[in-house]
This record gives structure tokens, sequence and C-alpha cells, in this order.
């Protein structure tokens, strides 16, 4: 789990959610702002929805996947375009059913690569769109 001062509030993601500025790629959606000028690090958080699963066992075992990964490339303190923002990454609820049939297909193992295949790829699609 990322340190609290690396996580967004609930007031943040709120307001990230009604300013409407986001990036939508195959199963994630990226709703970002800038950072406040004095803070040096971008703040990241990921909701996995209830749609997804119903059992908090797989939606938690989805979201520490994805938190792994931003700890192990340490996205919360490198910046982006010279820049640091604020982001909440959520699930694409059009696209969860396909996620989770293409989830069903794999062990364990093999599920934690497609995972951090997935929003990597994802990831790096949404570096380069703040970069244009």
């Amino acid at each position: 789990m990322l340190k609290r001062i690396f996580r967004l509030k609930w007031k943040d993601v709120n307001f990230l959610v009604k300013r409407r500025k986001y990036f939508v790629h195959k199963y994630f959606w990226f709703f970002y702002f800038y950072q406040y000028p004095n803070l040096k690090f971008n703040q990241i958080s990921v909701s996995i929805p209830l749609k997804y699963s119903k059992k908090a066992v797989k939606r938690v075992f989805l979201k520490r996947q994805i938190v792994s990964y931003i700890q192990k490339n340490n996205l919360d303190k490198k910046p982006i375009n010279n820049k640091f923002y604020k982001i909440f990454v959520i699930l694409n609820k059009k696209n969860i059913w396909e996620l989770k049939s293409q989830i069903e297909k794999f062990d364990k193992r093999e599920l934690n690569q497609y995972i951090l295949e997935e929003f990597k790829d994802s990831f790096l699609k949404f570096s380069k769109k703040l970069w244009n």
C-alpha cells in the first residue's frame, strides 16, 4: 500500500471526478489534475468497483497488483512531463466483463503478469497523452 502522503483524499477524488479531465484505455480510466505547486510528488489512488467482484479478496488482489507496479517503478515520486499530478485510477466499467473473462483463463502466476502488463500499457499511453 502506498504511504498516506502519496494517496489521494476523498475530497481530491471527488474533485478529479467532477473535473472530468480523464484518459481511458482498455481496462482503466485515469482521472488527473496538476498537483499543488508546493508538493513535489504524485498522489495516486486506485479503486476497483464492486461491479468487478462482490468478493473483496478479488478486488484487493487486483488493487495490490496495480499498487505494487506503482511502487516498483516509483511512479509516485517521479514527475510526468516534468510536472506532478493527482491521479485517480479506476476500472473501466464498460470492459469489466471482458477483463473478468480474460482473468478466468489464467492461473495465479500468469494472472499477476497479465494485470501488470495491462496496467503498464495503460499507464504508458496515459503518460504519453500528458506529454502532448
